[in-house]
Formats: C-alpha cells, structure tokens, sequence
C-alpha cells in the first residue's frame, strides 16, 4: 500500500525546513508543497476566495487563511495524481519525528473508508477538551461527530483517497478554513478519527492565523455562542452515558 507524505511550507521558511531535516532521517523521501501566501496576493484574487467562502460559510477568511487552504488544496492534487492509499499533510512547524509518521500510517491503515486521522497537534488549544470520542485502541479514537468543531489545526494529519477528493470539491466550491472540520469531514459525511502523535509548538507569536483568529474570538462571544456552548455540553453529556464516548483528552 502506497503512502506518501507532504510538507507545506513557505518558500522564504527555510529554518522551519532544515528543523524537519534534523528530525525525520527521511525527509528526503517528502514532497514538499510550496505554501501560498496569502498576504501576498492582490485584492482582487484575495477577494475572489474570501468572498464565495462569506457567502457559503457565513465567516470572512483572513488572508492568511486563504493562502493556507489554498496550499493543502495543493497537497490534495498531488495526492490524487498519484497512485497511493494515504497522505500524510504536515506543516512546516509541526513536532515529532519518523517514528510518528511510521504510527500515522500504521494507525490510519485501521480507519473506514473515507476518512480523516486527525494526528495530534493540539497543544496549548483549549478546546482539546471539550473533543469526546470512543475509544477502539490505546492512542486511537473515533471522534463524536459533534466534537468535529472541537478539534483545531491542520499541522499534521492522514486522509485516504475518498476523504481528499470530497475536500477538494468542498474547495473549489467555496474556500473555507484548512481546518474547519465540520465542514470538510461532516457536510461531506466523512469520518474523522484522532491520534495524538504529533506535537506542535505553544508559542504562536509568529503565528499570523493564530493572531487574526485571537481577534475574531475576542470580537464573536454573543448570546448564541454561549447557547450553542451549552447545547454542546447536554448532548455530549448524553453521549458519554449512553453511546461510549469519553473525553479524548483529560486535564
């Protein structure tokens, strides 16, 4: 079974680069995917992606974000003109080494057709604990399909052939975040599944996503947030008692 693994990386990120080289002994076997920068573009074609992806979503991608779903739209492609059953997307920034790829794939070998494996890459997200799952294997869970939009980051992850092409149509319909789950996995009736194998780091100051995405949430606590919030918690309550599931991660 073919398997490969791509890395997204800006063109000008060559310490991130040479960071990956020291960690994964086959580096040289990666595809590499030259990352899209956003902040770069013109209006005019920013405008093009952000505007179908408010109409569709109801959410306005930053720049930055564009340029990030974009660039896995990239490794998407590649992936499909190939012949293999699995990728591996990793950013640039991403913490682990050839022994996390080796258990990526080996992890997402168990996984139904259509499907994403959400391989870790949390730290430091609050949210990681509101994510429930039912457990099948020590480190390997299937995700409750209402924990979709509990999970964050698109930094490491495995998805078969199926799982690609429905997110590359959900793309090229209208563009949404790289990492908007319930969209990509859920609306397309994919499966997701987590393994916390990679890690990512806690310091994000360099991040521009992290930053735009701080400023939304300050600017979008309302009413119905705190409704949905609690809406979450009875039915994922329910779940815990009667379907199996559990916290993913526990505090």
């Amino acid at each position: 079974m073919k398997k490969l693994v791509f890395v997204i990386s800006l063109k000008s990120d060559e310490a991130r680069r040479e960071k990956l080289k020291e960690r994964f002994k086959n580096y040289g076997e990666f595809k590499l995917v030259e990352a899209v920068g956003g902040r770069a573009m013109s209006a005019k074609e920013y405008y093009g992606y952000a505007l179908p992806g408010l109409e569709a979503y109801g959410r306005l991608l930053s720049p930055s974000e564009v340029g990030c779903s974009l660039s896995h739209a990239r490794a998407y492609e590649e992936f499909l003109k190939s012949d293999a059953s699995f990728a591996l997307i990793l950013e640039d920034d991403v913490i682990g080494d050839e022994s996390g790829v080796k258990k990526a794939f080996e992890t997402a070998a168990k996984m139904d057709a259509g499907s994403a494996l959400i391989c870790g890459a949390q730290d430091g997200l609050e949210g990681r604990f509101s994510a429930f799952g039912k457990k099948l294997d020590e480190d390997f869970w299937l995700v409750s399909k209402r924990s979709y939009g509990t999970i964050y980051r698109a930094a490491a992850y495995v998805l078969d052939r199926r799982a690609a092409e429905k997110i590359l149509q959900t793309y090229k319909k209208a563009l949404c975040v790289a990492d908007f789950w319930q969209i990509l996995l859920l609306k397309n009736g994919l499966k997701m599944y987590f393994s916390d194998i990679f890690a990512h780091p806690t310091d994000l100051a360099d991040s521009n996503i992290q930053a735009e995405r701080v400023q939304r949430a300050r600017d979008k606590a309302s009413f119905k947030t705190r409704l949905n919030s609690l809406k979450y918690v009875v039915a994922t309550r329910f779940e815990s008692v009667f379907c199996g599931f559990e916290r993913i991660f526990k505090r």
